[in-house]
């Protein structure tokens, strides 16, 4: 056998060609290769395009509720370092209080996310879009797991919880955007993107209204829940102002 055969047959053998394709295009749609929470996480980091395929096939099912479940407990473990700044009931109230706020954003948004697609031409079913939304969240969920311990270290050397709120913000931001740019590669095409940019605008709107509506999530409260309305940024001026104003003898742990 030559080299040049050898050379055609690699080229030619299907496995050989897959490799190829999942090595230069993680979003290349293939089949999942098993079931299971592990293999869907692994799939989320590496080959997210095998959920793709498994969203708009029969298997829909074996990816959104493995997923759900990643999801829910990487922002219970994150919600325990953000209740570690002031201990007591907060280390169950915060994660509490975070899985159910992110869990009701999404679905909230999860109908004007359908219509957005529909407007913008996109010929997606219902659970495909539900699936990616799904995918989304649990993405962003991993990508807040990454930053827990750099959140533990400063929450563990720092009372201000104005200065905590501010960088537990950035953190979600950061891990939104990267499960945005998930849903993006997911549904997004050159005639819906904008459509989809304003989408994820409502749904940073919405789940920063939430989490202000399920306050105190940081620091401390006279009460579990908020007894007066009000909009995220006139609670985060205030919050800045109190902040800056209190008693530097008084703890987080003490408020």
């Amino acid at each position: 056998m030559t080299k040049d055969s050898a050379e055609n047959e690699t080229h030619d053998s299907p496995l050989a060609a897959r490799q190829v394709t999942a090595t230069l295009d993680p979003y290349a749609e293939e089949p999942l290769e098993g079931r299971g929470l592990l293999v869907s996480l692994e799939s989320l980091l590496k080959r997210p395009g095998r959920l793709l395929h498994a969203l708009r096939g029969k298997t829909s099912k074996s990816v959104v509720l493995p997923l759900s479940v990643v999801a829910c407990f990487c922002l219970t473990f994150y919600g325990v370092v953000v209740g570690g700044l002031s201990g007591g009931e907060q280390l169950w109230q915060a994660p509490a209080k975070i899985v159910l706020g992110t869990l009701a954003s999404a679905l909230i948004c999860l109908p004007s996310l359908y219509v957005f697609l529909c407007l913008g031409g996109v010929d997606a079913r219902f659970r495909e879009v539900l699936g990616s939304l799904v995918a989304m969240v649990a993405l962003s969920a991993v990508m807040l797991i990454g930053l827990a311990p750099v959140a533990w270290v400063f929450s563990q050397s720092t009372d201000s919880v104005a200065l905590m709120s501010v960088m537990h913000l950035g953190f979600w931001g950061i891990a939104t955007a990267m499960g945005a740019r998930l849903l993006s590669r997911f549904l997004g095409s050159s005639g819906n993107r904008a459509r989809l940019k304003g989408w994820i605008a409502i749904y940073l709107l919405v789940c920063v209204q939430m989490m202000t509506s399920l306050r105190p999530i940081v620091g401390r409260a006279e009460t579990s829940l908020p007894t007066e309305k009000r909009f995220f940024l006139q609670h985060f001026m205030e919050m800045l102002g109190e902040d800056v104003n209190r008693d530097p003898g008084i703890s987080a742990r003490g408020r």
